[in-house]
Protein backbone atom coordinates (compact mmCIF):
# COMPACT_ATOMS: atom_id res chain seq x y z
CA UNK A 1 0.00 0.00 0.00
CA UNK A 2 1.49 3.28 -0.85
CA UNK A 3 1.18 6.48 0.65
CA UNK A 4 -1.40 7.91 -1.39
CA UNK A 5 -3.49 4.65 -0.75
CA UNK A 6 -4.03 5.60 2.89
CA UNK A 7 -5.08 9.60 2.33
CA UNK A 8 -8.98 9.44 2.26
CA UNK A 9 -10.18 11.76 0.09
CA UNK A 10 -14.11 13.50 1.07
CA UNK A 11 -17.32 14.29 -1.33
CA UNK A 12 -16.63 17.79 -0.35
CA UNK A 13 -12.83 17.89 -1.26
CA UNK A 14 -13.82 16.68 -4.42
CA UNK A 15 -16.67 18.71 -5.23
CA UNK A 16 -13.76 21.73 -3.99
CA UNK A 17 -11.57 20.78 -6.55
CA UNK A 18 -13.69 20.20 -9.76
CA UNK A 19 -15.06 23.94 -8.81
CA UNK A 20 -11.54 25.22 -8.59
CA UNK A 21 -10.39 23.40 -11.73
CA UNK A 22 -13.29 24.99 -13.70
CA UNK A 23 -16.26 22.38 -13.42
CA UNK A 24 -19.67 24.01 -12.97
CA UNK A 25 -23.69 23.45 -12.65
CA UNK A 26 -24.46 22.62 -16.11
CA UNK A 27 -21.70 21.35 -17.83
CA UNK A 28 -21.36 18.42 -20.13
CA UNK A 29 -18.36 17.02 -19.16
CA UNK A 30 -15.93 13.89 -20.95
CA UNK A 31 -14.01 12.37 -17.95
CA UNK A 32 -10.97 10.30 -18.83
CA UNK A 33 -9.36 9.28 -15.67
CA UNK A 34 -6.73 7.10 -13.60
CA UNK A 35 -9.10 6.68 -10.42
CA UNK A 36 -6.42 5.28 -8.15
CA UNK A 37 -4.42 8.59 -8.62
CA UNK A 38 -7.35 10.59 -6.78
CA UNK A 39 -6.65 8.69 -3.50
CA UNK A 40 -8.87 6.79 -1.43
CA UNK A 41 -11.87 7.92 -2.34
CA UNK A 42 -14.26 7.51 0.45
CA UNK A 43 -17.65 5.41 -1.52
CA UNK A 44 -15.60 4.16 -4.19
CA UNK A 45 -15.95 5.06 -7.94
CA UNK A 46 -20.25 4.74 -7.08
CA UNK A 47 -19.71 7.93 -4.86
CA UNK A 48 -17.20 9.40 -7.33
CA UNK A 49 -19.62 9.50 -10.09
CA UNK A 50 -22.38 10.52 -8.08
CA UNK A 51 -20.00 13.35 -7.01
CA UNK A 52 -19.63 14.36 -10.81
CA UNK A 53 -22.86 14.40 -11.23
CA UNK A 54 -23.54 16.55 -8.46
CA UNK A 55 -20.99 18.84 -10.04
CA UNK A 56 -22.20 19.49 -13.26
CA UNK A 57 -26.20 19.22 -11.25
CA UNK A 58 -29.21 18.63 -13.25
CA UNK A 59 -28.63 20.19 -16.23
CA UNK A 60 -25.26 18.91 -16.72
CA UNK A 61 -24.01 15.49 -18.33
CA UNK A 62 -20.76 13.64 -17.49
CA UNK A 63 -19.55 10.74 -20.49
CA UNK A 64 -16.76 8.31 -20.19
CA UNK A 65 -14.86 6.30 -22.95
CA UNK A 66 -15.89 2.71 -22.63
CA UNK A 67 -13.60 1.24 -25.62
CA UNK A 68 -13.34 -2.32 -26.41
CA UNK A 69 -10.98 -4.86 -27.48
CA UNK A 70 -10.90 -5.37 -31.77
CA UNK A 71 -8.26 -6.89 -33.81
CA UNK A 72 -6.43 -7.26 -36.94
CA UNK A 73 -8.86 -8.08 -39.59
CA UNK A 74 -6.64 -10.98 -40.16
CA UNK A 75 -7.38 -12.68 -36.80
CA UNK A 76 -10.96 -11.38 -35.86
CA UNK A 77 -12.41 -14.24 -33.43
CA UNK A 78 -15.79 -15.58 -33.80
CA UNK A 79 -16.09 -16.65 -30.32
CA UNK A 80 -15.51 -12.84 -29.23
CA UNK A 81 -19.19 -10.78 -29.84
CA UNK A 82 -19.71 -7.50 -28.81
CA UNK A 83 -22.52 -6.65 -26.87
CA UNK A 84 -23.00 -2.94 -25.45
CA UNK A 85 -25.33 -4.69 -22.93
CA UNK A 86 -22.53 -7.00 -21.49
CA UNK A 87 -19.21 -6.60 -22.91
CA UNK A 88 -16.96 -4.48 -20.51
CA UNK A 89 -14.51 -1.90 -21.60
CA UNK A 90 -10.68 -1.68 -21.16
CA UNK A 91 -10.92 2.01 -20.36
CA UNK A 92 -10.28 1.68 -16.64
CA UNK A 93 -12.93 0.71 -13.34
CA UNK A 94 -14.89 3.77 -13.54
CA UNK A 95 -15.97 3.46 -17.14
CA UNK A 96 -17.05 -0.59 -15.98
CA UNK A 97 -19.19 0.76 -13.18
CA UNK A 98 -20.96 3.44 -15.12
CA UNK A 99 -22.18 0.79 -17.69
CA UNK A 100 -24.14 -1.17 -14.77
CA UNK A 101 -25.63 2.00 -13.54
CA UNK A 102 -29.25 2.45 -15.36
CA UNK A 103 -29.45 6.03 -15.61
CA UNK A 104 -26.68 5.28 -18.22
CA UNK A 105 -26.44 5.74 -22.16
CA UNK A 106 -24.38 3.32 -23.95
CA UNK A 107 -23.98 4.09 -27.32
CA UNK A 108 -23.42 1.48 -29.81
CA UNK A 109 -20.27 1.69 -31.63
CA UNK A 110 -18.62 -1.58 -31.54
CA UNK A 111 -14.77 -0.59 -30.65
CA UNK A 112 -14.95 3.24 -29.43
CA UNK A 113 -18.48 3.53 -27.36
CA UNK A 114 -19.04 6.58 -24.56
CA UNK A 115 -21.44 5.54 -21.64
CA UNK A 116 -22.92 9.10 -20.79
CA UNK A 117 -25.40 10.15 -17.75
CA UNK A 118 -27.34 13.77 -17.87
CA UNK A 119 -29.20 15.45 -19.66
CA UNK A 120 -27.32 15.11 -23.02
CA UNK A 121 -26.36 12.07 -22.60
CA UNK A 122 -29.02 11.01 -25.53
CA UNK A 123 -28.06 13.35 -27.54
CA UNK A 124 -24.03 12.97 -27.06
CA UNK A 125 -24.47 8.72 -27.51
CA UNK A 126 -27.49 8.83 -30.46
CA UNK A 127 -26.18 7.79 -33.88
CA UNK A 128 -22.91 6.38 -32.62
CA UNK A 129 -22.74 3.22 -34.21
CA UNK A 130 -20.66 1.11 -36.91
CA UNK A 131 -20.70 3.45 -39.31
CA UNK A 132 -20.18 6.74 -37.92
CA UNK A 133 -17.19 8.61 -36.95
CA UNK A 134 -15.83 6.59 -34.43
CA UNK A 135 -15.01 9.96 -32.25
CA UNK A 136 -18.73 11.21 -33.22
CA UNK A 137 -19.00 12.04 -28.97
CA UNK A 138 -16.38 14.55 -29.01
CA UNK A 139 -18.05 16.24 -32.14
CA UNK A 140 -21.16 16.21 -30.67
CA UNK A 141 -19.29 17.26 -27.44
CA UNK A 142 -17.72 20.96 -29.03
CA UNK A 143 -21.05 21.40 -30.64
CA UNK A 144 -22.38 22.05 -27.07
CA UNK A 145 -19.72 23.89 -25.73
CA UNK A 146 -18.78 20.82 -23.43
CA UNK A 147 -15.35 20.12 -21.65
CA UNK A 148 -12.62 17.79 -21.24
CA UNK A 149 -11.50 16.54 -18.15
CA UNK A 150 -8.15 14.76 -17.68
CA UNK A 151 -7.44 13.20 -14.01
CA UNK A 152 -4.30 11.59 -13.32
CA UNK A 153 -3.37 10.60 -17.04
CA UNK A 154 -0.62 13.02 -17.10
CA UNK A 155 -1.34 14.84 -20.37
CA UNK A 156 -2.54 12.09 -22.55
CA UNK A 157 -5.97 13.86 -23.83
CA UNK A 158 -7.72 10.24 -24.16
CA UNK A 159 -9.82 10.00 -27.02
CA UNK A 160 -9.95 13.36 -27.97
CA UNK A 161 -7.31 13.51 -29.41
CA UNK A 162 -8.05 10.67 -32.23
CA UNK A 163 -10.68 13.44 -33.65
CA UNK A 164 -8.35 15.85 -33.94
CA UNK A 165 -5.81 13.36 -35.70
CA UNK A 166 -8.90 12.29 -37.87
CA UNK A 167 -9.70 16.04 -38.17
CA UNK A 168 -6.06 17.09 -39.88
CA UNK A 169 -6.16 14.03 -42.18
CA UNK A 170 -3.68 11.91 -40.16
CA UNK A 171 -5.36 8.51 -40.77
CA UNK A 172 -3.78 7.53 -44.14
CA UNK A 173 -1.92 4.31 -43.08
CA UNK A 174 -4.60 1.48 -44.28
CA UNK A 175 -4.22 -0.61 -40.69
CA UNK A 176 -7.89 -1.87 -40.14
CA UNK A 177 -9.00 -3.68 -37.06
CA UNK A 178 -12.44 -4.84 -36.52
CA UNK A 179 -14.53 -7.24 -34.16
CA UNK A 180 -18.08 -9.12 -34.41
CA UNK A 181 -20.88 -7.57 -32.55
CA UNK A 182 -24.60 -8.13 -31.53
CA UNK A 183 -26.81 -5.35 -33.67
CA UNK A 184 -29.84 -3.88 -32.16
CA UNK A 185 -31.97 -6.58 -34.24
CA UNK A 186 -29.89 -9.24 -32.66
CA UNK A 187 -27.41 -10.20 -35.61
CA UNK A 188 -23.81 -11.26 -35.14
CA UNK A 189 -22.13 -8.78 -37.76
CA UNK A 190 -18.34 -7.57 -38.26
CA UNK A 191 -17.28 -3.99 -37.95
CA UNK A 192 -14.32 -3.64 -39.46
CA UNK A 193 -12.87 0.12 -39.16
CA UNK A 194 -8.65 1.90 -40.01
CA UNK A 195 -7.00 2.02 -36.54
CA UNK A 196 -5.80 5.78 -35.33
CA UNK A 197 -2.29 7.07 -35.72
CA UNK A 198 0.32 6.44 -33.26
CA UNK A 199 -0.26 8.69 -29.81
CA UNK A 200 3.46 8.44 -28.37
CA UNK A 201 4.30 12.53 -29.11
CA UNK A 202 0.54 13.96 -28.69
CA UNK A 203 1.26 14.78 -25.15
CA UNK A 204 3.85 17.01 -26.09
CA UNK A 205 1.13 19.27 -27.60
CA UNK A 206 -0.81 20.20 -24.45
CA UNK A 207 1.89 22.40 -23.64
CA UNK A 208 1.34 24.51 -26.39
CA UNK A 209 -2.49 24.57 -25.31
CA UNK A 210 -1.66 25.46 -21.92
CA UNK A 211 0.14 28.37 -23.30
CA UNK A 212 -2.46 29.74 -25.67
CA UNK A 213 -4.94 29.32 -22.65
CA UNK A 214 -6.89 26.55 -23.67
CA UNK A 215 -6.38 23.88 -20.99
CA UNK A 216 -5.88 24.78 -17.34
CA UNK A 217 -4.05 22.43 -14.70
CA UNK A 218 -5.24 21.38 -11.40
CA UNK A 219 -5.62 18.49 -9.48
CA UNK A 220 -8.75 16.28 -8.33
CA UNK A 221 -8.01 14.91 -5.04
CA UNK A 222 -4.43 14.02 -5.51
CA UNK A 223 -4.27 13.13 -9.24
CA UNK A 224 -2.73 16.38 -10.98
CA UNK A 225 -5.47 17.22 -14.14
CA UNK A 226 -5.89 18.92 -17.09
CA UNK A 227 -9.44 20.79 -18.20
CA UNK A 228 -10.84 22.62 -21.16
CA UNK A 229 -12.95 23.00 -23.83
CA UNK A 230 -13.38 20.51 -25.65
CA UNK A 231 -14.09 22.36 -29.61
CA UNK A 232 -11.10 24.53 -28.58
CA UNK A 233 -8.75 21.54 -27.78
CA UNK A 234 -10.11 19.93 -31.19
CA UNK A 235 -9.14 23.12 -33.14
CA UNK A 236 -6.16 23.93 -31.77
CA UNK A 237 -4.62 20.27 -31.92
CA UNK A 238 -6.43 19.80 -35.23
CA UNK A 239 -5.04 23.17 -36.06
CA UNK A 240 -1.00 22.37 -35.25
CA UNK A 241 -1.27 18.98 -36.58
CA UNK A 242 -2.64 19.92 -39.99
CA UNK A 243 0.16 22.89 -40.18
CA UNK A 244 3.24 20.11 -38.95
CA UNK A 245 2.42 16.77 -39.33
CA UNK A 246 5.14 15.62 -38.05
CA UNK A 247 4.66 16.76 -34.41
CA UNK A 248 2.42 13.28 -34.74
CA UNK A 249 5.56 11.11 -35.31
CA UNK A 250 7.25 9.19 -32.26
CA UNK A 251 10.76 8.92 -32.50
CA UNK A 252 10.75 4.36 -32.81
CA UNK A 253 12.39 3.21 -35.48
CA UNK A 254 9.97 -0.09 -35.15
CA UNK A 255 6.65 2.18 -35.15
CA UNK A 256 5.22 0.76 -38.14
CA UNK A 257 2.07 3.73 -37.93
CA UNK A 258 4.26 6.05 -37.36
CA UNK A 259 7.36 5.40 -39.84
CA UNK A 260 4.37 4.66 -42.66
CA UNK A 261 2.58 7.70 -41.94
CA UNK A 262 6.28 10.05 -43.12
CA UNK A 263 6.58 7.67 -45.79
CA UNK A 264 3.29 8.24 -47.16
CA UNK A 265 2.34 12.14 -46.39
CA UNK A 266 6.14 12.19 -47.43
CA UNK A 267 7.39 14.05 -44.42
CA UNK A 268 10.71 13.70 -44.16
CA UNK A 269 12.14 17.56 -45.42
CA UNK A 270 9.59 18.95 -42.99
CA UNK A 271 10.85 16.86 -39.90
CA UNK A 272 12.35 19.78 -37.32
CA UNK A 273 15.80 16.98 -35.92
CA UNK A 274 15.48 13.79 -38.24
CA UNK A 275 16.69 10.81 -36.85
CA UNK A 276 19.36 8.48 -38.53
CA UNK A 277 16.46 6.14 -39.99
CA UNK A 278 14.59 9.39 -41.60
CA UNK A 279 17.55 10.38 -43.26
CA UNK A 280 19.06 7.81 -44.22
CA UNK A 281 17.15 6.72 -47.70
CA UNK A 282 18.34 2.72 -47.37
CA UNK A 283 17.45 2.85 -44.27
CA UNK A 284 13.70 4.22 -44.82
CA UNK A 285 13.74 1.75 -47.80
CA UNK A 286 14.10 -1.07 -45.95
CA UNK A 287 11.41 0.37 -43.49
CA UNK A 288 9.27 0.74 -45.65
CA UNK A 289 8.90 -3.20 -47.36
CA UNK A 290 9.39 -4.29 -43.91
CA UNK A 291 6.56 -2.27 -42.42
CA UNK A 292 4.76 -3.09 -45.67
CA UNK A 293 5.66 -6.59 -44.79
CA UNK A 294 3.59 -5.79 -41.28
CA UNK A 295 0.40 -4.49 -42.43
CA UNK A 296 0.15 -7.04 -45.10
CA UNK A 297 0.18 -9.66 -42.09
CA UNK A 298 -2.08 -8.09 -39.86
CA UNK A 299 -4.38 -7.73 -42.70
CA UNK A 300 -4.47 -10.73 -44.28
CA UNK A 301 -2.01 -13.42 -42.84
CA UNK A 302 -3.37 -15.71 -39.52
CA UNK A 303 -0.09 -16.70 -38.66
CA UNK A 304 -1.99 -18.99 -35.91
CA UNK A 305 -3.80 -21.02 -38.97
CA UNK A 306 -1.35 -20.25 -41.68
CA UNK A 307 -3.75 -19.08 -43.94
CA UNK A 308 -4.73 -16.26 -46.07
CA UNK A 309 -8.11 -14.62 -45.25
Amino acid sequence: MTSTDRIEITKSRLLNDLKKIGVAKGDHLAVTLSFKSIGQVIGGPDAFIDTLLEAVGSEGTIMMNTYTKVFGVAVIPSDFIYDKATTLPYTGLLPTIIIKRKDAIRSLHPACSVAAIGKMAKYLTEGHDETSNPFLPYEKLAKIGGKYLAIGIGDRLVGIRHEAQRRAGLHVVPLYSGVKFKSLDGKIKTFIGIASPCTKKLPELVPKLEKKGIVKRGKIGLARSVIGPADKIIDAMTSILRENPTLNLCNDVFCHKCRELERRMNLYERIAKPKVFQRNIAIRTMLSWVNRLIIWRLQFYDWRKKRLW
